[in-house]
């Protein structure tokens, strides 16, 4: 058919470099040879070659005697006897085009309506610039047919490109790869033809450097002219264009949500069909138990319906019974097909209106991984044919919930060596180091192969406590309260018993002995003896009398019977204050995790926190933990105003809820900063760090020490509340701290009272220092 003028590839850059003229002549030759070949279409090839002679033998300026756009007869006639007798117009995409293909003379109706619907170029995935990435494509093709025709070898230099396009039927996009057949193209030379082979092309620039740089340099565009024409061919590569793109976003590391999304477009492009939804979703166990959704964004149809009657033995009991017959299962409305299984799947399809539905498992290794659900909510012709057209994908699907199962392990491993090992990222290195060892002694049959030490020498080391002051006096305090509570308790149901005639007096005289005993201070061997007093001689007699009274039945069941520690109304004022330390301490480790996420951004290190009556932790940093990282003396001094800067927010945040708390808790903080470096060593029978050496046991007495040391010459606790402590030994570590004070003063996070104290004297330790600054 007839053309409108519009280019398929013009650039003008590319017109400067190299001449391009329409021409018949090499089309004669080619149709000359094929005359002789196949005699079948001699006929057609004869009427050509006869229409082409007043094109090839008249004027030698050529270019007057080609067809113009009005006459395309010629072309057409062309396109006849180039194509195959049993192509169907309808899907032929072809065009012929000037032989550097920039414009288009005559193309197919096909090819017509897909550059008129918006067909486009695909984009550049290596982030080249278009119009760079365009001028390339065209060298790239020019330099293809000079090394073809002038020199009898093939250099591929570039991918071919794609074009995309969005079927205006159903919104989804397809992509058709460009074939040029260059046939009837010449390449004339218009200069002399430069004498090279393969190895001085290759040999003609440095490694790295662009091939296109390399023949511009040696073979020039402007020594060649380019006669005749390309036929263009569009082919439909959708199905493989979606199935690699599925391949590339399984190996893409980025948000796995995305990466799900993706994917399912791809299958909606494979498909092509856009009333089709798609659901994927990683089947994972946790410890071979119950079934656990690993990520909630990416959704499962049926799964998603489970979960919204709220019941998990449901959507286990649906998961399990698939899994114990992983078949694909088909479902269609219209007809009532598909098979059905034992689970009512078919109601609950029909009433969210689905009229097809199909549930594909994906395996790995023979193990179920996932599933693929494809349904719609109206009829889908052929619904069978796109099952079998997605077949070619599940392989992939399969790698891509495995990997989402291995993901969600590797996230579940990495939480509980963070959180409950102390096998932490900064040391892990080591410890792979010490395994590999092991294993080649294992490998050389080596009968005393050991694991060798973990060590990690010259580390600074800081320790840090917060403490939650008097904690031991409130819970005496607690323990008190909650006794009283059982002594008056217990003397209300005496008086109750006594009105009504039962001899108690003596049980009540032994009771009040008990609370005059217990009236300023109590044990737990106070509260012991109370309560076997009373379950021996007064329990036995309420026990009949409990059947038809409440109040004492409340009074057994309450304060007498064995409970779950903590939930007897004897414990009630200890249950509380135990429950606040617990939300206390939990609150602070929040803080303590962002510090520690600070420093591991600031340099790698490792740190270990433990929960006492508040948190302690032991900080280390050095070179021998990250030796392929440098260690300056900055991210030392950033390590311990970072350290200072927390424990000043949570000395903070305590005395702010100390105000809310009916026990008013507070907290102490901190801080011991040796001047030089210890070592630790990895004990593999406690499995824990822990100083090695005499001289760095001296670091792990003082701070065991130093929670309750206390100012030189005086009975005062170096520890407050509202203020933080740091115990030093070296002056250059004081005037680090002094510096750090300041810059927090200025910020408004400490106050401008600081005290320089000396502190009383340790067994076997002397001269600790330190300074006491408020909060």
């Amino acid at each position: 058919m007839q053309t409108q003028a519009f280019t398929f590839h013009a650039n003008p850059t590319i017109d400067r470099l190299i001449k391009s003229e329409l021409s018949f002549r090499p089309l004669e030759n080619y149709l000359k040879k094929l005359n002789r070949r196949s005699p079948i279409k001699k006929r057609m090839t004869d009427e050509l070659l006869q229409t082409l002679q007043p094109y090839l033998h008249g004027s030698e300026d050529s270019s007057t005697l080609l067809p113009g756009h009005d006459d395309q007869s010629l072309f057409e006639l062309i396109d006849l006897a180039l194509s195959p007798l049993l192509d169907d117009e309808r899907n032929c995409i072809r065009a012929i085009a000037s032989p550097l293909p920039r414009e288009i003379h005559y193309c197919t109706d096909a090819f017509n309506d897909l550059f008129k619907n918006g067909m486009a170029k695909g984009q550049n995935v290596d982030g080249t610039e278009p119009e760079v990435n365009l001028i390339n494509e065209h060298k790239n093709y020019i330099y293809r047919l000079i090394l073809s025709q002038c020199y009898h070898f093939s250099f591929q230099i570039l991918e071919p490109g794609y074009y995309s396009y969005i079927n205006p039927k159903t919104g989804l996009e397809e992509y058709y790869k460009v074939n040029i057949n260059t046939n009837f193209i010449e390449v004339l030379v218009t200069g002399e033809l430069p004498d090279i082979t393969m190895d001085s092309i290759v040999q003609a620039g440095p490694a790295g450097v662009d091939p296109l740089v390399i023949l511009e340099k040696i073979l020039p565009l402007h020594y060649f002219k380019l006669s005749g024409f390309a036929v263009i061919t569009l082919e439909n590569i959708t199905d493989s264009f979606a199935i690699e793109q599925i391949r590339n976003e399984i190996v893409n590391q980025g948000n796995e949500e995305h990466i799900y999304q993706q994917v399912i477009k791809s299958l909606s492009i494979l498909t092509g069909n856009n009333a089709l939804q798609f659901s994927l979703k990683p089947l994972t166990r946790l410890n071979k138990g119950k079934i656990v959704d690993i990520n909630p964004k990416i959704h499962s149809f049926m799964m998603d319906i489970a979960k919204g009657f709220d019941d998990e033995e449901m959507l286990q009991s649906l998961v399990t019974g698939y899994e114990a017959n992983p078949v694909t299962y088909y479902f269609s409305a219209a007809n009532d097909a598909g098979n059905k299984p034992e689970m009512p799947v078919h109601d609950v399809l029909l009433s969210h209106k689905v009229k097809v539905y199909a549930c594909l498992p994906l395996f790995f290794k023979q193990k179920l991984v996932g599933i693929l659900e494809i349904y719609a909510f109206k009829e889908i012709l052929f619904f069978e044919n796109i099952l079998a057209k997605i077949a070619v994908a599940l392989p992939l699907l399969s790698q891509l919930t495995k990997n989402s199962a291995d993901h969600f392990s590797d996230k579940i491993n990495d939480v509980v060596r963070r959180h409950f090992t102390v096998l932490q990222p900064a040391v892990l290195w080591k410890f792979h180091l010490a395994a590999w060892n092991y294993l080649q002694q294992e490998q050389n049959m080596e009968t005393d192969a050991v694991i060798d030490p973990v060590t990690f020498d010259g580390v600074y080391a800081i320790y840090g406590a917060i403490d939650i002051k008097d904690s031991t006096l409130k819970r005496n305090v607690a323990l008190l309260k909650d006794i009283h509570v059982l002594l008056d308790e217990t003397l209300r149901i005496l008086d109750k018993l006594i009105i009504t005639g039962y001899p108690v007096k003596e049980i009540k005289m032994s009771i009040m002995a008990f609370k005059s005993q217990c009236q300023h201070a109590a044990t737990l061997m106070d509260e012991k003896a109370i309560l076997t007093f009373v379950s021996s001689d007064l329990k036995p007699l309420l026990n009949p009398l409990a059947e038809n009274d409440p109040d004492i039945l409340n009074y057994i069941n309450v304060y007498l019977e064995p409970t779950v520690a903590g939930n007897s109304a004897s414990q009630a004022n200890r249950t509380i204050l135990e429950k606040e330390i617990a939300l206390l301490n939990q609150d602070i480790m929040g803080f303590m995790a962002k510090m520690i996420d600070d420093l591991q951004h600031v340099h790698p290190g490792y740190v270990k926190t433990f929960r006492t009556d508040g948190i302690e932790s032991d900080i280390y940093i050095g070179q021998s933990i990250t030796p392929k990282i440098k260690l300056d003396s900055g991210k030392i001094s950033a390590y311990r105003i970072l350290q200072l800067r927390y424990l000043a927010k949570v000395a903070k945040y305590t005395t702010q809820m100390s105000l809310k708390s009916p026990f008013g808790l507070n907290t102490t903080q901190l801080i011991y900063a040796p001047g030089g470096t210890i070592d630790i060593t990895f004990r593999n029978d406690e499995k824990r760090f822990d100083v090695e050496g005499a001289e760095n046991i001296k670091y792990e007495i003082i701070k065991k020490r130093i929670d309750k040391i206390c100012i030189k010459g005086s009975t005062e606790r170096l520890n407050q509340p509202g203020t933080i402590a740091m115990v030093y030994e070296d002056a250059a570590i004081r005037e680090e701290y002094l510096r750090q004070i300041k810059l927090l003063q200025e910020e408004g996070v400490l106050r401008e009272h600081v005290e320089f104290l000396q502190l009383e004297d340790l067994k076997d330790v002397f001269g600790l220092m330190a300074i006491r600054v408020a909060i």
